[in-house]
């Protein structure tokens, strides 16, 4: 998108506040469900706040109301027995019932008094011991209990019949404070439910997120591409990240698709106009410019025959330019769906412009070649009918092939750390502390298998910064011996379940490499790895470093499988996996080659490689080194 188009954009859709900062904070595509994604997520986080606080007041006034009818209760059960006692002028026996009510109720007072407010009975001793009850009184009518909670203390009052004299009161305080953490199975259940419907929320956001993204950036592509002038428009602008999903891949599909046809259509708008002026001129120019086409083209009457063909159309049908004029179109294709679409359109049958694929492969060694043949309607005074346009897809096929293919590696390549840690992680778990050997072996296996998943995915990331342009490298020291024995540390037990005697042979002095030391450790992984996983079991890889003339040497060599000749220079194309049926069964992404390459090419070195089939292979690379200090100082 260029610079202009974007100051456009930004002049006839000036953006709110609140818009620029959802457009700032997310990515493309984001914004359209951010504001559903942060509103969901406030709505869930209220949810569980609301019930939490909901359910702490009910459960804390459930709790409170029961306590308090309680102590009523009991204050009404005890009033009677203390009553009798009364009745019988035995004040002993009447504080002797409420002690024992008090402590078992676990009060913090207990008061008998009259209804003129002399004290019978106290637990706290504020009472006279040798009171005389007069014979009878009046007052306190009350009848059953009454109760109140405040201040995190129970009060209770009951009424105490005393037979022929007349009722006196019983007063009583408890202390009660909520202790929260006292109900641990309600507060844990808060928590749950309050986790289970967050986790639920956020799933659903996620899987909102995950499909809205692709399609809130084509939105905005359409809206910016309704605001670009007739001429302005262009793929490019309007292309998405293949990270956005499926959606994306298919709205860039649809895209490329749609600059084909503007280029094919134009194209053959260009092409009818030479047909006209080479029929009319006989040659020339016209000629000249119509043979000069990379695609082919071939101009049909209405019966079928060829008018004219230009010399791409000759070599895409491997015919004799001069002798195609005249001939029917079915004598020279050997497509008969292409025939029939191309009869079909010059005779009027068909109206409209139609596309087919066709494989073209003479012999079963010969290399496959995958012709699009595009048929058109033409109807002209002069009798041309239809025209047919040639175009040579095998490369885009051949890429999307090797695409898909390196998909299908690379998922089994993340599959297999994965399942490796899986069930590592398992037997930690079920024996890690049981046993300290085991424990120390799983922790092992988990470590260089989280390094190699790095290291698939860095590659990956690696690959697609390369198809982007914008794969660069840092310039700082490189510890090579370091490295070096990282290196031989990762690919130690690799190499022993293979039986495959792995060497590591070390020159006196190591150079100072200044460089980015993390890709350079990628590219020689990569040549190692190779060397162990295509070599078979009992195998020698040696690994040799050594300097010459301020160039570090590292040759990876192995008595595998080998290399055929005419694969060399193959093998350090990306995506590409040798013909050779041995390694069928063996996984690969086809990057690994192609990325050590252009790592060490940055690097201002190369890789070169030589090899003979069931004898093995060497991998050579080169670095230019800035200094050259000993070995043992940089290893201290």
């Amino acid at each position: 998108m260029s610079k202009s188009s974007k100051d456009s954009r930004t002049q006839s859709a000036p953006l709110g506040a609140a818009s620029w900062v959802t457009n700032w904070a997310f990515a493309r595509g984001e914004s359209v469900v951010a504001t559903a994604g942060m509103f969901i997520t406030g709505m869930v986080a209220a949810t569980v706040v609301g019930a939490g606080a909901w359910t702490y007041y009910t459960h804390r006034k459930t709790l409170t109301e029961a306590q308090q009818d309680a102590l009523a209760q009991a204050a009404g059960s005890a009033a009677p027995g203390i009553g009798v006692a009364l009745a019988h002028d035995d004040l002993t026996t009447a504080q002797s019932l409420m002690e024992q009510f008090a402590r078992a109720q676990g009060l913090e007072s207990a008061t008998v008094t009259l209804p003129n407010g002399t004290v019978i009975a106290d637990t706290r001793g504020k009472h006279d011991a040798n009171l005389k009850l007069p014979e009878k009184w009046t007052g306190n009518e009350q009848v059953g209990t009454t109760s109140t909670y405040a201040d995190d203390q129970f009060t209770a009052r009951a009424c105490v019949p005393v037979s022929g004299r007349g009722n006196a009161i019983l007063d009583v305080t408890k202390a009660y404070t909520y202790q929260p953490l006292a109900h641990l199975r309600t507060q844990i259940g808060i928590g749950v439910t309050g986790a289970v419907v967050l986790s639920m929320g956020l799933v659903m956001y996620r899987r909102m997120r995950l499909r809205m993204r692709a399609l809130g950036a084509i939105q905005e592509s359409l809206r910016f591409a309704s605001e670009l002038e007739d001429g302005q428009l262009s793929a490019s602008g309007l292309r998405l990240a293949e990270d956005l999903g499926s959606e994306a891949l298919a709205w860039n599909r649809l895209l490329d698709e749609r600059e084909r046809q503007n280029h094919r259509t134009a194209l053959e708008s260009a092409a009818e106009r030479l047909t006209a002026g080479v029929t009319a001129a006989g040659g020339g120019d016209y000629a000249a410019a119509f043979d000069g086409l990379w695609q082919g083209l071939i101009v049909l009457d209405d019966e079928g025959k060829v008018r004219v063909a230009n010399g791409a159309a000759a070599v895409f049908l491997k015919r004799n330019k001069g002798e195609m004029t005249g001939k029917e179109i079915g004598a020279l294709l050997r497509f008969s769906d292409v025939t029939t679409l191309a009869m079909n359109v010059a005779t009027g049958k068909a109206r409209q412009r139609a596309s087919l694929e066709a494989s073209d492969q003479m012999t079963p060694d010969a290399e496959k070649t995958v012709l699009r043949f595009t048929v058109r309607p033409m109807r002209r005074e002069d009798g041309s009918a239809a025209m047919i346009v040639i175009e040579d897809v095998t490369q885009q096929r051949v890429a999307d092939e090797s695409r898909n293919g390196f998909v299908a590696q690379a998922t089994h390549e993340l599959r297999t750390p994965l399942t490796t840690m899986r069930l590592y992680l398992e037997q930690l778990v079920e024996d890690g502390d049981k046993d300290p050997l085991v424990k120390a072996r799983c922790l092992n296996v988990l470590n260089s298998e989280s390094r190699r998943l790095e290291r698939i995915v860095s590659d990956m990331l690696s690959v697609s910064e390369i198809e982007a342009g914008t794969f660069k490298v840092r310039g700082d020291d490189v510890n090579i011996p370091e490295l070096w024995s990282h290196l031989e540390e990762d690919f130690k037990a690799q190499a022993a379940d293979k039986e495959i005697t792995l060497s590591f042979e070390t020159p006196p002095k190591w150079p100072l490499l200044k460089g980015d030391r993390d890709k350079i450790e990628m590219a020689l992984h990569n040549l190692v790895g190779n060397a162990i996983k295509y070599t078979p079991e009992g195998g020698n890889v040696v690994v040799r470093a050594s300097e010459e003339n301020a160039v570090l040497m590292i040759e990876v060599s192995d008595n595998g499988i080998g290399i055929k000749p005419d694969e060399l220079e193959l093998v350090f194309e990306k995506f590409y996996r040798s013909k050779d049926k041995r390694i069928a069964s063996i996984t690969g992404s086809g990057i690994g080659l192609a990325l050590a390459r252009q790592v060490v090419r940055l690097h201002g070195g190369d890789i070169t490689v030589k090899s003979q089939i069931d004898k093995g292979s060497t991998f050579m690379l080169t670095l230019p080194a800035s200094a050259s200090i000993g070995a043992a100082k940089l290893a201290a």
